[in-house]
């Protein structure tokens, strides 16, 4: 299933690329608004209708416990060597067996699993 992704500005070109070949719809922080607040970001992917897709772990912080709205937030943990390329394949993945389920969730995508905390419920968009 293609999702609708706001990929943040940290997230490398590489994965960006490999999920809109994927057949995501895919917007670009970088196209929207440079160096934008961490609380920018969330809130317009959220007026955008996408799921953020990010490397920063203060984005659980600002949706689980500030409880600013979001439509979802996929975090990419892919630690370890070699590049982007190499590790993009790993996001398509996760993003295909997440699905809808992105949606309304923080999802936290490493090497071995995907793991996934809803949204508190009144704050989803």
């Amino acid at each position: 299933m293609a999702l609708k992704l706001y990929v943040d500005e940290d997230c490398p070109g590489p994965v960006a690329r490999a999920l809109r070949d994927a057949g995501h719809d895919v917007v670009s922080q970088r196209d929207v608004k440079r160096g934008a607040a961490d609380d920018d970001v969330l809130r317009l992917s959220a007026m955008a209708g996408r799921v953020l897709v990010t490397r920063d772990l203060g984005f659980g912080r600002l949706t689980v416990l500030d409880q600013l709205p979001a439509v979802g937030v996929v975090i990419i943990r892919l630690r370890g060597p070699g590049d982007w390329t190499a590790r993009a394949p790993r996001v398509v993945e996760a993003l295909a067996e997440l699905g809808e389920r992105a949606i309304g969730a923080v999802s936290t995508i490493d090497w071995h699993a995907t793991r996934i905390r809803p949204l508190p419920q009144r704050q989803q968009t």
